[in-house]
């Protein structure tokens, strides 16, 4: 209630203040709501409690709530508002966030207050809950200021009700039994709803404003409960982005990065379900790692100090560097986090800045270019492409690349890694060996006699080459198609039978050659000379 109270005297502060900054009125601060809940804050529903009993002190009875995304956006917006505008008049002097001054508060306050029913019987809500002198313990509900801030974790524990003041409550009297609650023989309900209050800078008649969302759903204790929350078997990974570098004391980049690390409901419900199984109040701790120009397989072999190794909360993670001159402005940085359970004997997966490029591969080969394409990486702002003797070659904005002016018939390596705020990477993709194709050779010379079959062609360079004989144009109907070694001239002559012919009858055939090349697991090909017509003798 510490805030509130401050909260209060800061409205009174400002009574008799009358702002020029756009002419706010008393119904201003509803564009708060009409921003950031535009289906109307009323339909908001917040999380299910969940209830946590200490066996050993049944007096307190706890209930863990999350914060819904649409109201912590607000939060976070509001506090991260840094800006400010001043104002001064005659007697009174200070300054308001940019956030405060568009949408006409001096204040801003999120809570959360609590209903109770007790075996089955009626909800203890009545509309005096929605005014705001109520703020105390009255009748077996408790209104509280609740979360700590936008960065805040996003489970938060809340005392539903200390059981002696809970007893002056005509409701509670009969559940009660040697100053705790009787859970052995009655059964509780509860739901929450959060409350969104500020002031006005220029109406303090106006009072507190005070916006209600929906009830959440009803979670239970006592003699009958409906939780049911496992350990997991695997830790889900955090969530990092926003990775930053930061300026020394001599204005040139430090050594020491930094980025915000988010934690989904599948962490903070695996948290939940650590704490209220096992008794760990804070089970996590997240692990920073970073290495500088990693551009070989072996990552992490330079290890920085660790820094801000903290427990399981959103917010501000870094690393820092034994030496300043660790890093320059080009520097390329890999950064990652994971959760460590030590309560689990667990870890979870890494967590990269940025993610691993995947799907790498040749989307069209040329004598002298190759396209290459991979799947795109979210949060990429471009991408890097390096040869297999770890050079740059060149970079590409988008998930598709055309490397030119290369030599024909002949072997590339290549792998590929997103980039974040210019100089945050991921891990490289797999290295993909791709080939050029070699260039058209042509057919200078071609003819049968005595049952053999020669072909004269233009030597390239390659591997070796294909050489089709059919007896039609469009090579449906092939009596020869064979590769050869790089030879310019080839005799055949076991398939005489196929292309011998009779005294009455002298068939017309057709031959062409292409030339292909052979890296690793990857052969390309040439396209095939002109077709040449011969007739057997």
């Amino acid at each position: 209630m510490k805030k509130l109270s401050k909260f209060l005297l800061g409205l009174l502060m400002v009574s008799c203040l009358i702002l020029t900054l756009g002419g706010v009125k008393a119904s201003a601060a509803d564009k708060i709501i009409e921003d950031y809940f535009p289906k109307g804050i009323g339909k908001i529903k917040p999380y299910k409690p969940i209830i946590n009993i200490d066996e050993s002190d049944t007096r307190w009875i706890s209930s863990i709530v999350k914060q819904n995304d649409d109201v912590l956006k607000l939060v976070r917006d509001y506090e991260a508002s840094t800006e400010y505008v001043e104002f001064k008049n005659d007697w009174y002097e200070d300054e308001f966030t940019e956030f405060e001054v568009k949408y006409g508060i001096n204040a801003f306050e999120t809570t959360v207050q609590f209903d109770i029913s007790v075996d089955g019987g009626d909800w203890q809500y009545n509309k005096s809950w929605d005014k705001k002198e109520q703020d105390a313990y009255a009748d077996g509900f408790t209104f509280y200021t609740g979360f700590g801030g936008g960065y805040d974790d996003n489970t938060n524990e809340i005392t539903l009700m200390e059981a002696d003041a809970a007893a002056e409550g005509k409701l509670l009297k009969k559940t009660l039994k040697n100053d705790a609650f009787d859970l052995k023989n009655h059964t509780f309900k509860v739901r929450y709803r959060y409350c969104i209050q500020f002031g006005l800078l220029d109406d303090y008649e106006a009072g507190l404003q005070y916006y209600f969302t929906d009830w959440s759903d009803t979670a239970t204790f006592g003699k009958t409960t409906d939780q049911n929350l496992e350990i997991p078997d695997e830790l889900p990974v955090p969530d990092t982005s926003n990775p930053k570098r930061e300026l020394g004391e001599n204005g040139k980049w430090g050594g020491y990065v930094s980025m915000m690390t988010h934690f989904s409901q599948e962490v903070t419900d695996a948290a939940t379900a650590i704490y209220l199984n096992i008794g760990e109040r804070e089970p996590f701790l997240i692990v920073v790692e970073a290495a500088v120009d990693d551009l070989s397989e072996k990552k992490f072999d330079y290890e920085g100090s660790m820094a801000n190794a903290v427990w399981l909360s959103d917010g501000q993670r870094g690393i820092g560097f034994d030496k300043a001159d660790t890093f320059t402005e080009k520097s390329r940085i890999l950064i990652r986090t994971k959760l460590q359970c030590d309560t689990l004997g667990k870890d979870s997966k890494y967590d990269y800045a940025v993610d691993k490029v995947k799907g790498l591969k040749v989307k069209k080969a040329k004598t002298t270019s190759l396209t290459l394409t991979w799947s795109k990486v979210d949060g990429a702002e471009f991408y890097e492409i390096y040869d297999k003797n770890n050079k740059l070659v060149t970079t590409s904005k988008t998930n598709s690349v055309t490397i030119k002016k290369l030599k024909a018939a002949t072997g590339y390596d290549y792998k590929v890694r997103a980039v974040t705020d210019k100089v945050f990477v991921g891990l490289f993709s797999d290295t993909l060996q791709c080939a050029t194709m070699p260039k058209k050779t042509a057919i200078s010379k071609v003819s049968m006699a005595n049952g053999s079959f020669n072909i004269t062609y233009k030597k390239k360079a390659g591997t070796g080459y294909q050489i089709q004989v059919a007896t039609d144009k469009k090579f449906k109907n092939t009596v020869i198609d064979e590769k050869v070694n790089g030879t310019k001239t080839v005799k055949y002559s076991k398939d005489v039978e196929k292309l011998s012919t009779s005294a009455t009858e002298k068939p017309t055939y057709y031959a062409r050659v292409r030339v292909y090349f052979t890296y690793g697991d990857v052969t390309t090909y040439s396209s095939w000379s002109k077709v040449k017509s011969f007739t057997a003798k």
